[in-house]
């Protein structure tokens, strides 16, 4: 099985250089074969199979590699693990396991990805895109910045992060990509980002300006409590004050009905 599934994958062998974006990664359809030591580093580029047997670059000694006609049995002394890489479309399918390989090779499973994909897509882009509020959209950046201190922001890579892949392919990207440029701007007009290199870090002045914004909130809705509890209070004065009137109502027509 295990060479089975590299035959298979060499029907189709990867290029030199493989394409991962633009038109021309449109037409990718071929398989990156690789052995791989136990950490996962490649150590053998299996680049084709011929009659002597498979022609490989075999970076061991050298990173650069070194070409090399590898047997069956060559390839089984090593004990690598074998890495398929299939490249289709703009898509790039991983498979560590020969059995998973062949089985996704026999069902097109990168068809149905693709086609799923794509389907998505178009659900996706017929939504509009919903524009982020200017304190969530801190609040966000907040939250990244704690758990990748030294991450730079832009409105390209934020709007895939916040509504992911799809987003760069929806009609109206472009306008809410300048939407969140203005964000950016208008938050380092008020020091909670800095400019840096072509992108945006995040200044310590935005805790601050969360915290006062998290106060504000608070104080919000304590006042509607506050007016909540005046509004019960007031219905209960009235429904009282009714009831005291009904009841000396009550007490007079007795009284007059008695005599």
């Amino acid at each position: 099985m295990f060479f089975r599934a590299i035959d298979k994958a060499l029907e189709k062998p990867a290029p030199g250089s493989i394409p991962l974006s633009g038109p021309r990664a449109g037409e990718n359809d071929f398989y990156a074969v690789h052995l791989v030591d136990s950490t996962g580093k490649e150590q053998v580029w299996l680049k084709e199979k011929t009659e002597r047997g498979y022609e490989a670059l075999v970076r061991k000694d050298n990173d650069s590699g070194d070409s090399a006609v590898l047997s069956q049995e060559d390839i089984e002394s090593t004990g690598y693990g074998l890495r398929i890489e299939h490249y289709y479309k703009e898509y790039q399918f991983n498979y560590s396991s020969p059995l998973k390989f062949l089985l996704a090779n026999a069902c097109n499973w990168h068809r149905w990805v693709v086609f799923r994909d794509r389907h998505s897509q178009k659900r996706f882009n017929r939504q509009p895109l919903i524009r982020a509020e200017r304190m969530e959209l801190l609040q966000y950046l907040v939250e990244r910045s704690i758990q990748k201190p030294r991450e730079k922001f832009d409105p390209l890579f934020l709007g895939m992060q916040l509504y992911s892949r799809k987003w760069f392919f929806h009609p109206g990207k472009d306008e809410h990509k300048e939407h969140l440029k203005l964000l950016l701007e208008s938050f380092v007009e008020s020091g909670d980002l800095k400019r840096d290199n072509g992108g945006y870090v995040l200044s310590s002045k935005a805790l601050e300006t969360l915290s006062n914004y998290e106060l504000e909130k608070q104080k919000h809705r304590d006042n509607l409590a506050t007016a909540k509890v005046g509004n019960n209070l007031t219905w209960a004065i009235v429904i009282v004050g009714i009831l005291g009137v009904g009841a000396q109502v009550c007490m007079w027509w007795f009284d007059n009905g008695a005599q």
